[in-house]
């Protein structure tokens, strides 16, 4: 009776002292020993962690009985023959590696659990918007979704993700855009390490001016400004500009559609030269025509077009 409450005894304080390291949602270890890990346990669970991560490897090493591992600066050792572990020049008697304090030298972000420790499988170095286009830079795995509202497009963790030294868990939102109510995203492009997400905004044309070239150039934003000169029949509008990641691609389809339409009705030609005259993302065309009585036919054309 007493060997089988020995035994009884002896699973229980197995389960209690049992616990599992976490990459977010999935188990990378169970450790019977509680936190305080054997050195060969350690250092693969390191490795394997920061792989999984793109981190930079760790430096491991050994001299005589001392084994250590290096990285970002600090610097973690144990000798097996003394049973000495050694944090950052620190030394105290031990008989493995105890992982809570060792994340904590290295500066690496957990949620500790009564029997579980969770690693974030996602670590975003960068979260910044230029013009229309919003970058994220990250390592790990991508786990972000987009929500958008009447006001305001925000980023929402899908696991664990560490960003600007607070760590989110799975649906927290880690930051908000305002937005128009004719703005949204309308591209999200994934690649490793970084997701791109372009924001576009739904045109409305509001009219149609007419200006001469020579004339100081003013656009108004949501107005068709079509600027003429004599020339030889010839519609000429920007191109589509790479470098901003297809920000400025729906203004360019616009313009293209438009220019093609007119250049149909009037026998025109159509030319896409990157005009200096033409800023970009702007909705404006440049006109060459050989008869200038034809601009109030033309003008009439565009705005029954965009109306």
């Amino acid at each position: 009776m007493k060997r089988k409450l020995v035994a009884v005894f002896l699973l229980l304080m197995m389960h209690v002292f049992a616990v599992q390291i976490l990459y977010g949602d999935q188990p990378i270890l169970v450790s019977s020993g509680g936190w305080l890990l054997k050195w060969d346990k350690f250092v693969e669970l390191v490795k394997y962690y920061f792989e999984r991560m793109g981190f930079e490897q760790p430096t491991v090493g050994s001299v005589g009985n001392f084994s250590y591992i290096v990285w970002n600066g600090h610097t973690v050792g144990y000798d097996s023959g003394s049973k000495f572990v050694s944090l950052d020049g620190v030394s105290k008697r031990s008989d493995g590696i105890d992982l809570v304090e060792v994340l904590k030298i290295f500066g690496l972000p957990f949620v500790l659990e009564q029997d579980r420790l969770i690693l974030p499988n996602m670590w975003i170095y960068e979260i910044q918007k230029v013009q229309d286009v919003i970058d994220v830079s990250y390592g790990g795995e991508k786990r972000l979704s987009v929500v958008q509202d009447e006001k305001s497009i925000y980023l929402r963790s899908e696991g664990y993700v560490f960003y600007k030294n607070a760590l989110y868990r799975p649906g927290q939102i880690l930051v908000r855009f305002e937005r128009t109510s004719n703005e949204s995203i309308k591209q999200q492009i994934d690649l490793k390490g970084l997701v791109r997400l372009v924001m576009t905004k739904e045109l409305s044309i509001s009219g149609v001016r007419f200006l001469q070239l020579s004339e100081n150039i003013t656009l108004n934003q949501g107005e068709l400004t079509v600027l003429y000169a004599p020339g030889d029949n010839r519609v000429i509008i920007r191109p589509y500009v790479p470098e901003y990641s297809g920000a400025d691609w729906p203004i360019y389809a616009e313009v293209r559609k438009i220019a093609e339409k007119l250049c149909r009705r009037f026998s025109f030609k159509l030319e896409v030269c990157p005009l200096i005259v033409l800023p970009p993302q702007t909705m404006a065309m440049f006109i060459l025509v050989e008869d200038q009585k034809i601009l109030d036919e033309l003008k009439a054309f565009l705005e029954e077009l965009v109306r």
